[in-house]
């Protein structure tokens, strides 16, 4: 199971606005990839947000047993990409397929293995004043948490208020096969981050992943999630997605000051 992350910084306003934009790039970038699609992408402007700067579009497609996210924050000129696959891919691939569309001066991409804590990047220290949020990896074997798509409903449908999240829309699941193999598969996105898990039902694997706009408490978050999420944990990590996004990030500026700074290059005396 491969779980591509990318985060960048300095990327331009009016694409990261460009709803169809997004649309075609979540609708396209899979197919390219060669993996498939198991619904049509789902968009989510956020415009009404308590922060006006973190305003921007969210969106997601189920893949097949995975799923690709992309969230951005146009304000910021800021966005963050997950593609979560079964599938063998070329992380240099994903990027560039990415860049193409979304174009950044500052990127910092993994592709991680689940299960497999040497492919996650080094410990670093997450500095809560200048990151831009945690992101938990949860792997589980011989799982024995909500399975049925009424249960997984359900507690994804209340699990954003238990642990103290915002919900922004209701949860959305799809159930697929590869080849013999059942997927469940369920994504809630959360102040334009995201919830998601993955339940394979003949091997009984379950992945999780809570990807977060702001920081919080991770003991405690973990542990209310693994007494619902039961099984034998292969790996739990947490990272730090945006290092440094208070630093990386854009503040906007007035209107004014962008669009008027030419005047100072024309009638020159």
């Amino acid at each position: 199971m491969n779980h591509f992350v990318m985060d960048a910084f300095h990327g331009y306003r009016s694409r990261l606005d460009e709803i169809m934009l997004v649309y075609e790039a979540l609708e396209e970038i899979p197919q390219k990839l060669g993996m498939k699609a198991v619904m049509p992408p789902f968009i989510l402007p956020y415009y009404n947000g308590v922060i006006p700067e973190d305003c921007g579009i969210s969106a997601f497609v189920f893949l097949d047993g995975g799923h690709f996210t992309i969230h951005t924050f146009s304000f910021r000129e800021t966005y963050f990409v997950d593609l979560f696959s079964p599938d063998a891919f070329d992380p240099n691939q994903v990027e560039k397929l990415i860049t193409d569309a979304f174009p950044a001066e500052q990127i910092t991409a993994y592709c991680l293995g689940r299960e497999r804590r040497e492919t996650y990047p080094p410990k670093i220290e997450i500095n809560e004043e200048l990151d831009f949020g945690p992101h938990l990896f949860l792997d589980l074997k011989n799982y024995a948490g909500p399975k049925s798509m009424d249960e997984l409903f359900a507690f994804f449908d209340t699990m954003p208020f238990e642990i103290g999240m915002t919900p922004i829309i209701r949860p959305i699941m799809v159930k697929n096969t590869i080849g013999p193999e059942k997927v469940t598969s369920i994504l809630t996105m959360i102040a334009e981050s995201h919830i998601s898990l993955h339940y394979f039902e003949e091997s009984g694997r379950a992945y999780f992943d809570l990807f977060s706009c702001r920081f919080f408490d991770y003991d405690g978050v973990s542990s209310k999630l693994k007494q619902v999420l039961k099984g034998e944990v292969t790996n739990e990590t947490l990272i730090s997605r945006g290092s440094k996004y208070q630093y990386f990030k854009n503040d906007s500026v007035k209107p004014m000051i962008d669009t008027r700074a030419w005047l100072k290059n024309v009638y020159q005396k």
